[in-house]
């Protein structure tokens, strides 16, 4: 395995640590999450999506898939955490 390859391995383990913060904070937020902009999360989301699908069908490449993998679960923890938030505490404020 050359550096690169080796570097890469690392990758979704880093990928969770950047997301987790912002996960956390989410999950402890007791406001509506207004802040957070869904349609830049969107976008993020679908071009997740077409990598994933690039990596498993065009590339057929177990490590790029499963980075992108658990880059989509996270991209769409957030989305749900912040449409939940803003459900429940727009509900709460009404």
């Amino acid at each position: 395995m050359n550096i690169i390859g080796l570097l890469y391995s690392t990758v979704g383990i880093v990928v969770l640590f950047g997301y987790m913060p912002q996960i956390r904070r989410l999950y402890k937020s007791q406001t509506d999450c207004r802040e957070i902009s869904i349609t830049a999360w969107m976008i993020w989301n679908y071009t997740a999506i077409v990598s994933l699908l690039y990596s498993v069908f065009d590339l057929a490449d177990l490590k790029f898939s499963v980075v992108n993998g658990i880059n989509l679960v996270c991209i769409n923890i957030v989305i749900l955490l912040t449409l939940y938030k803003r459900r429940l505490y727009h509900k709460n404020h009404s």
